[in-house]
């Protein structure tokens, strides 16, 4: 252990007890949650923040310098929790799905079949991007790539959710399942993703891959968006004049 800030209810002296001689068994996602088997009884849980990821260390490589907790095996590997900004988590629970329901959180981004994804932005009021980030309604999608989904669907991140048609919901949704996929796909390594996307772009002084015009920023749900204003259409209410 070098940082026990990450640690959640639990002290290093108690981790590494109830970890030691036990077998990493198997793992799952679920949001922004990695869930990994240790036993019988208990599952690590790993929460990356915003620069978290782990790293597999053989013999005789260096120890990540920004490295939080170190798991050691039997044959002198090492696995590094490392993380920068130190907004990750490291946890033992005793039940994945005890944990979701007590932490109210929604289905994974990847589980939400189209009916249900549908239902969601039907059923909420606010900004597209809000209801985006809402791990309660959506588990997994993060402020950076939900300004990916809405730029893939030329949509503003501002747009009501009342004002979406069932089209502008099919294609939020087509948006939405390719740039998850195709992160994960990337491994989520910024250095691979296409430069037709936005990511690599977005920032102060960032121009739009498409029509190359300056892209824009403000504050919805919280958080900081970017965005082309003229590439990314803020969908209106169609309101019927009284007769």
């Amino acid at each position: 252990m070098r940082n026990a800030y990450v640690l959640k209810r639990v002290s290093p002296r108690e981790l590494a007890r109830r970890l030691k001689g036990r077998r990493f068994e198997n793992s799952h996602r679920h949001g922004k949650h990695l869930f990994v088997r240790a036993g019988d009884e208990q599952w690590l849980r790993l929460h990356f923040g915003m620069t978290g990821w782990l790293q597999y260390l053989k013999r005789d490589e260096e120890m990540p310098k920004t490295a939080r907790v170190l798991f050691r095996f039997a044959n002198n590997r090492r696995l590094a929790f490392d993380d920068q900004r130190k907004f990750g988590e490291v946890e033992l629970i005793a039940d994945v799905d005890e944990f979701l329901q007590r932490r109210g959180i929604g289905p994974d981004a990847l589980d939400v079949g189209r009916a249900k994804f549908k239902t969601i932005f039907r059923m909420h009021r606010g900004a597209v991007k809000a209801i985006l980030l809402n791990q309660k309604l959506i588990a997994g999608i993060g402020n950076l790539y939900a300004d990916e989904i809405l730029f893939r669907a030329c949509m503003h991140p501002a747009t009501a959710a009342a004002s979406l048609s069932d089209k502008d919901l099919q294609r939020l949704f087509r948006a939405t399942r390719h740039v998850l996929e195709r992160a994960i796909a990337l491994k989520t390594d910024f250095n691979r993703l296409p430069k037709t996307w936005l990511l690599p772009h977005r920032g102060k002084r960032g121009r739009c891959p498409r029509c190359g015009r300056a892209l824009k920023s403000a504050t919805i749900g919280g958080r900081t968006s970017w965005f082309c204003a003229h590439c990314q259409e803020r969908v209106h209410s169609k309101v019927t004049p009284a007769t």
